[in-house]
């Protein structure tokens, strides 16, 4: 027996199960209508009653204000995020989408301290490590976590690190935990995933720091190994004028599906970028069988949530119909 076919029939045992409660959850994923009757709704109570009749609705009850809705899409993705461990998914795949709080917890914590301000209502309950861990002294943090902090610790004597120099730090240690994650967990997908984040981090820094004139020579620290495209290749590459610059990008396989237009687009650079993940999920969602399609739904509501976040509480803000659209990412996942 071939192993290609070995190893299907084996994640049809082993995830069975759970690919076929996905199939079924797929189904109330929002579709287009759901996001246009958000869009539509005139006021946050209107909003609220379209989603009364979603799945947020248990998660959104009595929301009326940011904080509510904050608290609430934190429960959803939680519960979101055990469906992972009840599908028997690897460790390192869990740890893939759960390790991603522990890194963003530990920047807010970094930051709050540097400038000398409380931490609360900044560390979420999503990772894999406790918030008060996170947020209490350095000595008690994971090691994965504490050799990203004690370098950055202020030493009573000089003043805390930078912003900058923390969000370097703690992006520099994410990428490469997603990475390693990624390997551990036997999935090409994962893999696949895992470099595509990072080639869209580097993008995006790159574009910015060449429209800003950022010196080659500084560029280095903001560009992280692990993705598709080389770091050497990108740092090449920024040596050229701008427009050249972007076509050398989207000449590379990460972004064949970006045109240079868009790449170069100074107010939808984020939107662009994020939609080559929301690309990924399409693709792997029909692997008929294995860890992808429970993957792939994860993402899809991580997606959502995004998409509601956006939508709610850029009504409370009192953003239009429009502003709100042009916030939104490729939802059709």
């Amino acid at each position: 027996m071939s192993v290609p076919l070995l190893k299907a029939i084996r994640d049809a045992q082993r995830y069975g199960f759970a690919v076929g409660k996905v199939r079924v959850l797929q189904t109330q994923v929002f579709g287009a209508g759901t996001y246009e009757r958000l869009l539509d709704a005139p006021t946050f109570s209107e909003q609220m009653r379209v989603l009364s009749d979603t799945i947020y609705g248990r998660y959104l009850e009595d929301a009326s204000s940011a904080n509510d809705v904050e608290d609430g899409l934190e429960r959803a993705l939680d519960d979101f995020y055990r469906f992972l461990d009840d599908a028997n998914l690897p460790d390192a795949v869990v740890r893939f989408f759960r390790v991603r709080y522990d890194y963003a917890n530990l920047r807010a914590v970094l930051k709050a301290r540097a400038l000398h301000v409380s931490d609360e209502g900044m560390v979420v309950g999503l990772g894999t490590v406790p918030p008060e861990v996170v947020a209490g002294p350095v000595g008690g943090l994971p090691p994965f976590l504490a050799e990203v902090a004690e370098p950055l610790a202020p030493t009573g004597v000089e003043s805390g690190p930078t912003a900058e120099a923390i969000d370097a730090a703690v992006e520099r240690a994410l990428f490469a935990d997603l990475v390693r994650s990624a390997r551990k967990s036997k999935s090409s997908s994962l893999r696949t995933l895992a470099a595509l984040t990072v080639d869209v981090a580097n993008a995006r820094s790159a574009v910015r720091a060449h429209r800003r004139g950022m010196p080659a020579g500084e560029l280095a620290g903001l560009l992280y190994p692990g993705g598709a495209l080389p770091v050497d290749d990108i740092e090449a590459a920024y040596a050229l004028p701008f427009e050249e610059f972007i076509e050398s990008l989207v000449a590379a396989r990460a972004f064949k599906r970006v045109s240079a237009a868009e790449l170069a687009s100074e107010g939808g650079l984020d939107v662009v970028l994020d939609n080559l993940v929301a690309r990924f999920v399409r693709s792997v969602r029909v692997v008929p069988f294995g860890p992808e399609p429970v993957i792939a739904y994860v993402m899809a509501r991580e997606a959502e949530v995004v998409a509601v976040r956006t939508m709610l509480i850029g009504r409370l803000a009192g953003l239009d119909r429009e502003a709100l659209r042009r916030r939104l990412r490729d939802l059709s996942v």
